[in-house]
């Protein structure tokens, strides 16, 4: 992924910014303050989401402005075209869009995905890393301490890891410690011992309790068979009270049942409403037929009165009728052109003003040709107008730069410096080098010297004392020979021993250090001849500051020559331009003239000259067609009006135009009225004769059915009809309470055969077997309660010995400390267990990945170092260097910039390793401000060149090498 720019709505004091990042790598400048933080924290919050309260992050929201959030554009591998991420303000953390090429809206989720699921945490301890990170390098570090903090860059990338395993190490010894005391599991499992020793001691004093106990559990058995049997008979007791209460329903359905063992009787369904109604209806109609007959009658002298009108005169008077929107539409056509002509009159002579024509001059030529003329001297004189100002801007400008140019030129010359001084300076710079080769060399050559003196002095020191034996011994044997007046030996021996010390004193004499102190002489005559040139001759500079300052001063006289060349060719282009714009002029001048309009018109509104001209003639040529359409509208009124008025005379109607339309229209209204009137009484006679004709149908119908329902039940007349039906609602009832009797009493669970047999039973005989089943319970019930009280005696007994041993509350906490301990150990072997995962996938870890990254950063930290050290290797002693020369260097031997060195190598070379999964920009938050120069310039370098992924450098201290293209200087941008 590439960041190719950022919006800022909102965030921190930074609001409404867009930043071009379409880079590799950018530098991020600015000086404290300047909002180099907020900027990194914004790129996190886009991606991941604005700080929590569990982030311990402040969620930087603008104080002074509304918006909060912004927006980030960027290139996946697999997209077509750039995608927009944009976060504002919403949930806690923001409400987020992603902007497909396509026009499609994303959502977090789509988002998560893309990012491979990776999350703020783990992208900062991967891709992120700044000064504090490289300082935890120093801090107090054991050998161990600083393998593992190498290793945990290089493969694992966070310390996620190891926070989960000290918490688990911590949570492990909270519960459980080898010999330890104050652990939970520990304190729990010496309790549980003394427990069970308390217990051994009460149980030798249980024999009684556990007779007790058998005794309970015989006398509890006895009382649950008691018990059930009293249940049993409980429920028979409850069965012969409920035959009891049924007995009498018992008694009447079998009543009805014998009732009902006959053949049923037949009668029509619902025959007595059926008879009533049909008698009722009969007599209903007749009254209805006589009604309509009367009716009828008056209906038909009512319709002799109405008169037909006559259809003929009827379709005159109708067509009159149509053509009346016809020609009160000519009439409103005749007013509208009328209207429109003074109209267009009034917008000529408007047009006429507008381009300064006194009259119409028609014969002037408006065509394309003239437009497209006039539009084309047009756009050449804004050609020519733009060209001209632009070389008025251009050689202001130059003039600008001339005159920059003479005070760059000026004070350049007078910070030149001369050749001899920089002749000096080579050769103050030549016997510096001297000095210090001399001094190495002197170095060198006085460790030879020290260490061949210390064993010259080894030496003579062994041959001092062997001599000094020598003469101590001939001195000796000598005053012996002496004090034996044997003078001649004793001269001799003694002679001896003092030449011998004579020679030791003339040999052991101080050795001149003749070489060093020439060496030593000639190094202090360079430094000499060093320090006279420095006091006669100004050498305070840099040669290659010199050199720049002359390469310099060739370079803006150069410039300006070049300056000038380029003023004199505007200037003679500007003089063309102006000539050619005067000419332009002069022809706009004669194609006003030609069109008749003001000359004191702009150039510009020559083509709106044309098109008013244009519509002129257009206007004039309307208001032509006009005066002809209103002459034919004027004969079609005449020809109407001559034909209408003698026609309308025969009906009685005075012809006017304004009322015509409307005496038309009344005379109409009123015939279709007499019309309609004789219709409807027509209509309203044919429909009684129809109802007329079908209640005498209905009543016959009515009459033949009453007829059949008495012939149905074999009646001879109404009131044997009414007998039958009587019968026949008895018999329904009958059966209707059987059908209850028996839902009710199968609801109860009475089978035909119960209820079939308890009907043969006498109440009183039912009332008797319940009175026999009631004394055995209450016999079962007396031997229940002397049980019960004998179980109540051995309880207290058995409670008496308990309270007294305590052994049910002492066996109770066993119990409880007995599943406490198993609950503590099922959780310290799970943590265990979790501890033990953790340490296998982080093995796996390293065996995976980490031969793969310490390949790669052997590479990266033999580049970054400058071929000094050329591997870095990884075995069961950890991370080692080798040095080009050969020797091997543990982390801890390194100096502070190579350490950081290394570990900058084990992080880059992992985020190369992890390519297959992210592809994410790198955020450096000014990590190299220990480097010296050099070696910043190298990983920079590094950063810019070798690095695959967009590299984000944000820094306080400028780095003039990096292009202006790859810089962003904050200070401008911030508001």
């Amino acid at each position: 992924m590439k960041i190719i720019a950022l919006n800022i709505y909102g965030y921190g004091k930074i609001t409404e910014t867009e930043i071009d990042a379409d880079q590799q790598f950018i530098q991020f400048f600015g000086e404290n303050e300047a909002g180099k933080s907020t900027m990194q924290s914004f790129i996190h919050s886009i991606l991941f989401g604005f700080p929590t309260r569990k982030e311990q992050e402040p969620r930087r929201e603008p104080r002074m402005h509304n918006l909060y959030g912004g927006k980030i554009t960027v290139e996946f591998p697999d997209e077509t075209g750039p995608v927009e991420i944009e976060r504002i303000k919403g949930k806690v953390q923001g409400d987020v869009k992603v902007y497909l090429a396509d026009g499609s809206v994303r959502g977090e989720d789509w988002l998560i995905k893309k990012l491979n699921f990776i999350d703020k945490k783990t992208y900062r301890s991967i891709f992120s890393f700044d000064v504090l990170g490289l300082q935890d390098i120093h801090k107090n570090m054991t050998e161990d301490k600083l393998q593992e903090y190498l290793l945990r860059a290089g493969a694992l990338g966070s310390h996620e890891y190891d926070e989960m395993l000290s918490a688990i190490d911590a949570e492990m010894k909270s519960i459980y410690k080898k010999n330890g005391t104050n652990p939970e599991l520990n304190q729990e499992m010496d309790e549980i011992s003394g427990l069970s020793e308390k217990i051994r001691v009460l149980e030798q004093t249980e024999e009684r309790y556990k007779t007790l106990i058998n005794e309970k559990i015989k006398t509890e058995d006895s009382l649950n068979a008691k018990q059930d049997a009293l249940f049993q008979l409980d429920m028979v007791r409850k069965q012969k009270m409920k035959e009891v209460m049924y007995h009498k329903d018992i008694k009447e359905w079998k009543t009805l049942e014998d009732k009902l063992n006959i053949e049923p009787v037949v009668f029509p369904e619902q025959g007595l409403e059926r008879y009533e109604k049909l008698r009722h209806q009969v007599q209903q109609t007749d009254r209805d037929i006589a009604l309509r007959t009367e009716k009828l009658k008056v209906l038909k002298n009512e319709m002799d009165g109405v008169t037909l009108p006559d259809k003929d005169r009827l379709a005159y008077l109708e067509g009159i009728q149509k053509r009346e929107p016809d020609i009160k539409q000519k009439n409103m056509e005749h007013s509208r052109l009328s209207a429109s002509m003074e109209a267009l009159e009034e917008e000529i002579a408007q047009l006429r003003r507008d381009i300064g024509w006194q009259q119409e001059h028609h014969e002037v030529d408006d065509s394309n040709i003239v437009k497209e003329s006039v539009q084309t001297v047009l756009s050449k004189l804004d050609e020519v107008t733009l060209e001209e100002q632009f070389l008025i801007r251009e050689i202001d400008q130059l003039k600008s730069d001339l005159k920059q140019f003479d005070q760059d030129i000026e004070h350049l010359e007078q910070e030149q410096i001369s050749d001899e001084r920089i002749r000096v300076k080579k050769e103050v710079m030549e016997r510096e080098f001297e000095l210090k080769e001399k001094e190495k060399m002197f170095r060198l050559i006085e460790k030879d010297y020290e260490r061949e003196k210390r064993e010259r002095n080894r030496v003579k020191k062994g041959q001092s004392a062997l001599i000094i034996g020598i003469s101590v011994l001939a001195l000796l044997i000598g005053l012996f020979y002496l004090i034996s007046t044997n003078w001649l030996m004793g001269g001799i021996f003694t002679v001896i021993g003092a030449v011998t010390l004579l020679l030791l004193m003339l040999t052991n004499q101080r050795e001149e250090d003749g070489l060093k102190n020439d060496y030593q002489d000639e190094v202090r005559e360079l430094k000499d001849a060093i320090e006279t040139i420095k006091r006669n001759n100004n050498v305070s500079f840099d040669l290659n500051d010199a050199r720049d300052l002359k390469m310099d001063l060739k370079t803006q006289r150069t410039k300006r020559i070049s300056a000038n060349v380029r003023l004199e060719e505007l200037k003679e282009t500007l003089a063309l331009k102006e000539t050619q714009h005067d000419s332009l002029n002069t022809q706009l001048a004669a194609i006003k003239d030609d069109l008749k309009v003001n000359p004191d018109i702009e150039n510009k509104s020559i083509v709106d000259a044309i098109h008013t001209i244009r519509e002129i003639k257009q206007k004039r040529n309307q208001i032509n067609r006009h005066r002809i359409e209103m002459d034919n509208i004027n004969r079609e009124l005449q020809q109407f009006k001559k034909t209408v008025k003698e026609d309308v005379a025969a009906f009685g109607i005075h012809y006017d135009d304004s009322t015509i339309f409307y005496d038309v229209k009344s005379l109409v209204s009123g015939m279709y009225k007499d019309e309609a009137h004789y219709n409807r009484l027509k209509d309203q006679i044919n429909l009684l004769e129809n109802e007329i004709k079908v209640l005498a149908e209905r009543n016959e119908d009515a009459r033949q059915e009453t007829v059949q329902l008495l012939d149905y039940v074999e009646a001879e007349d109404e009131e044997e009809y009414y007998y039958y039906a009587r019968k026949y609602k008895e018999y329904q009832e009958h059966m209707e309470r059987f059908k209850e009797l028996s839902e009710k009493l199968e609801e109860e669970h009475f089978d035909y055969d119960a209820r079939s047999e308890l009907s043969t039973y006498l109440l009183a005989d039912l009332k008797e077997e319940e009175e026999g089943v009631a004394e055995q319970m209450e016999t079962f019930n007396s031997e229940l309660q002397q049980e019960q009280k004998t179980l109540a005696e051995l309880n207290s007994e058995i409670s008496t010995l308990e309270s007294d041993g305590k052994l049910s509350e002492v066996n109770h906490k066993f119990e409880m400390k007995k599943t406490l301990i198993q609950n503590l150990s099922e959780e310290y072997m799970s943590l265990n267990y979790i501890r033990i995962l953790i340490e296998t996938h982080i093995k796996a870890i390293k065996d995976e990945r980490l031969p793969v990254v310490i390949e790669e950063a052997r590479s990266i930290f033999e580049k970054v170092t400058r071929g000094r050290y050329i591997n870095v290797t990884y075995d069961d002693n950890g991370i080692t260097v080798r040095h080009v020369n050969g020797q091997l260097f543990h982390p801890l031997e390194l100096s502070q910039s190579t350490k950081e060195m290394l570990y900058i190598s084990l992080r880059l070379s992992l985020i190369k390793a992890l390519k297959g999964y992210y592809q994410l920009p790198l955020i450096i938050d000014d990590a190299f401000v220990h480097f010296d120069k050099e070696r910043k310039k190298i990983i920079i370098d590094y950063l810019r060149n070798e690095v695959d992924d967009q590299v984000l450098y944000f820094t306080c201290n400028l780095d003039s090498t990096i292009p202006s293209s790859q810089t962003v200087k904050l200070k401008e941008r911030v508001k």
